[in-house]
């Protein structure tokens, strides 16, 4: 894990090969299986992918409140299954923060195993580098208990 005051780096060995992972990130059938946050109560809401350069995503999170919280973006790298490449922003209005870029690269570590390294930069306002850096974690946490569990 690396935090600086615009950008922060975490990654994750998960038991699974490049290719399942990259699905997990790129098909919503996929995430509806790990995308949300550790905390009971937390769940999927949506997920909407239009996987091509320039396409965009939507990607949603309901707590435990009620409230969905949905991430938007563009895609501008796909490289099935070593990296994938998308702008990063909250679509409410009052969480938004400006487009930011997070790269996930998959890495073949050996033994059917994958470094899974996640780049997110350009943050404008450095306190939300640390937020971001927790749910990552989390996030990375739970596709490697679904990939176990063979959800994902």
């Amino acid at each position: 894990m690396t935090t600086t005051m615009n950008a922060l780096r975490v990654s994750q060995v998960i038991r699974a090969d490049r290719e399942r992972l990259f699905r997990a990130w790129t098909e919503p059938s996929e995430l509806v299986h790990w995308w949300r946050m550790e905390e009971n109560g937390w769940s999927f809401a949506e997920a909407t992918i239009d996987l091509r350069l320039g396409g965009h995503y939507r990607f949603g999170t309901t707590s435990p409140e009620g409230q969905t919280h949905v991430a938007v973006g563009e895609y501008r790298e796909i490289d099935p299954p070593h990296r994938l490449a998308f702008t990063w922003d909250w679509e409410d209005p009052v969480s938004a923060m400006g487009e930011t870029l997070v790269t996930v690269e998959f890495n073949d570590a050996g033994g059917g195993e994958t470094e899974v390294v996640l780049t997110h930069e350009r943050f404008a306002d450095p306190n939300r580098v640390s937020r971001h850096e927790s749910g990552w974690m989390q996030l990375l946490r739970l596709l490697s208990r679904a990939v176990e569990e063979r959800r994902v």
